[in-house]
């Protein structure tokens, strides 16, 4: 039985971790259709199998092209006949074919519809996936701080972009579920702002 982590209006959330880096997965089923997003294709094929169960997973939607995001590809994408979704401008960082480009806007999961921004700055393609109460970041945001920007392909300033104009925009009750550890919410985040500037990290 999975874990489910959040009921919401026309759909629930669940999670399981796998990974030596503890990356969470996520699936997003919309309780009328049956139809479910598989978020991050992390690790362990045969563990996310499990999960993910007899699901009809329409995609697995890939947060950013970082190799922990996406380990399970493209076994689990395969075994599911749901096509590997990554932001083209992350596809050199994933070294794998995608299948279906994440463009921004709304996505449909059956009758439930979420909406994807774009929050480049951990990557140049890295995105979130919003629905009513819940916010899917990735590694853009976590409990206490934006996503690492050392790699060369990061940004710290971008980040803090993506943070000010697509994430604190949200509702301070959002829930924040990020790509590893556990959830948060924009209220709670939001304060800690300059204080994340003032660092640099």
């Amino acid at each position: 039985m999975r874990d489910i982590v959040l009921k919401g209006d026309g759909f629930t959330v669940s999670r399981v971790v796998v990974g030596p880096l503890d990356n969470n997965v996520y699936l997003i089923e919309d309780t009328e259709s049956g139809d479910a997003l598989l978020i991050d294709a992390a690790d362990d094929p045969e563990a996310i199998m499990r999960f993910v169960g007899d699901t009809n997973v329409v995609g697995v939607f890939t947060t950013h092209g970082h190799s922990d995001h996406h380990e399970a590809v493209p076994e689990v994408p395969q075994a599911l006949d749901a096509p590997f979704i990554l932001h083209p401008l992350d596809a050199t960082i994933a070294g794998k074919p995608i299948d279906a480009a994440i463009t921004t806007g709304p996505l449909p999961i059956g009758d439930t519809v979420a909406t994807v921004a774009h929050t480049p700055g951990h990557t140049p393609g890295s995105v979130c996936l919003s629905l009513p109460g819940v916010v899917f970041t990735g590694d853009t945001l976590f409990p206490g701080g934006p996503g690492a920007t050392r790699f060369g392909h990061s940004s710290f300033t971008t980040i803090i972009e993506s943070l000010e104009t697509e994430l604190f925009s949200l509702p301070d009750e959002t829930i924040v579920f990020p790509g590893h550890g556990a959830s948060t919410t924009i209220g709670t985040e939001r304060p800690q702002l300059t204080s994340w500037i003032e660092r640099g990290w």
